[in-house]
């Protein structure tokens, strides 16, 4: 998948012109209840950077600096931002702490942002959430085949999301999985197909449709 299927676009977000004071940008954050909003050049569209609410505050209150100086002088994380069609793998990879990345065209031209709270839901949809379900957390050994042999007892299942975790363990991963299903005899029956197939159901767990 890639950023441009999930980004926030630009008219949704609040951005902070270039030409704007310290002052301005200060306001601007403190009516929005942002901690944090991204810079655009005023006459090229290209992202600039982030401005934060504390450097704001530090910048005029502490640093002696003068309301009307231009909030380019306060910026921060120029480099914070990815292509839109730049792999979401890429941008799980340089969100980490920032609040959000700017999403960028070829010619780093402002497209819109990516949060913390969209790659949640990408994460929330590989569990189910939307639909709810059962969802199973089977150990599977890492050998050649594993996963189509696991696969194969889920035929009869709709699949509603699915996650692997333990990257580069040699040992086993863990798979977590959610099928649409709601008779329990059922779910029962097919964590015992699992189990006497060779794998380890490690959790099973209702999974509620999320409202």
């Amino acid at each position: 998948m890639f950023v441009r299927n999930v980004y926030v676009e630009k008219h949704k977000v609040t951005i902070c012109p270039s030409t704007s004071t310290t002052k301005e940008a200060l306001d601007l954050v403190r009516k929005t209840g942002y901690r944090c909003v991204p810079v655009v050049d005023s006459a090229t569209k290209e992202y600039k950077g982030q401005v934060y609410k504390v450097d704001l505050l530090e910048y005029l209150f502490e640093k002696g600096g003068k309301p009307e100086d231009s909030v380019m002088k306060v910026i921060d994380e120029e480099e914070s931002f990815v292509h839109k069609d730049s792999s979401l793998s890429l941008a799980l990879l340089r969100i980490d702490r920032l609040p959000f990345l700017a999403v960028t065209g070829d010619h780093r031209e402002f497209q819109g942002i990516i949060t913390h709270s969209v790659l949640m839901d990408l994460f929330r949809d590989g569990f189910g959430m939307k639909t709810g379900g059962y969802c199973f957390t089977v150990a599977i050994w890492d050998h050649t085949g594993a996963f189509l042999k696991l696969l194969k007892q889920l035929k009869a299942f709709n699949i509603e999301g699915a996650h692997t975790f333990g990257n580069g363990n040699e040992l086993f991963r863990r798979l977590t999985f959610t099928i649409s299903e709601d008779n329990e005899d059922v779910i029962q029956k097919l964590k015992d197909k699992i189990t006497k197939s060779g794998f380890r159901v490690l959790h099973v767990e209702k999974i509620e449709k999320a409202v």
